[in-house]
């Protein structure tokens, strides 16, 4: 008895396993990676864009986000497809970095939160964006 895959998978080959309860699709297509490293630096109080695509939204991406710099306790990150957020936001914390995993995401914002001091030397996050991202190649006819 045979299966087809799912009208989104778009694959050529479906295996069957386990009797009927899990498809898998080989696909056969073919991926674009790019590896980019970028340093950042957000005034407090202020949301600044770190990465952006434009035209692509299927992509998979893997990374870190540093907080290297700041008198603040920690950082925000954010990513969205559009304007819409994907995911809940992650608390980065004072020299420290975290890593992730997002598919179906075109823009990366951070977000250096307001604090309430009249220290003057408070102005100011810095950190460190590296990114490895992979998204579907155009055929070519």
């Amino acid at each position: 008895m045979s299966k087809k895959c799912k009208k989104d998978c778009k694959c050529e080959k479906c295996i069957k396993i386990k009797e009927e309860k899990v498809i898998e699709c080989k696909m056969d297509k073919k991926f674009l990676k790019d590896c980019i490293c970028a340093e950042w630096s957000v005034p407090i109080g202020q949301t600044q864009t770190v990465f952006q695509t434009e035209g692509l939204k299927k992509i998979f991406a893997s990374g870190f986000v540093s907080f290297d710099n700041g008198q603040v306790p920690f950082i925000t990150v954010t990513f969205f497809l559009d304007n819409n957020q994907v995911g809940d936001p992650i608390r980065v914390f004072n020299n420290s970095s975290v890593v992730f995993t997002y598919t179906k995401f075109n823009r990366i914002t951070v977000s250096c939160p307001n604090v309430d001091s009249d220290d003057p030397d408070l102005h100011e996050c810095e950190g460190e964006i590296c990114i490895t991202s992979r998204y579907p190649a155009k055929a070519k006819n």
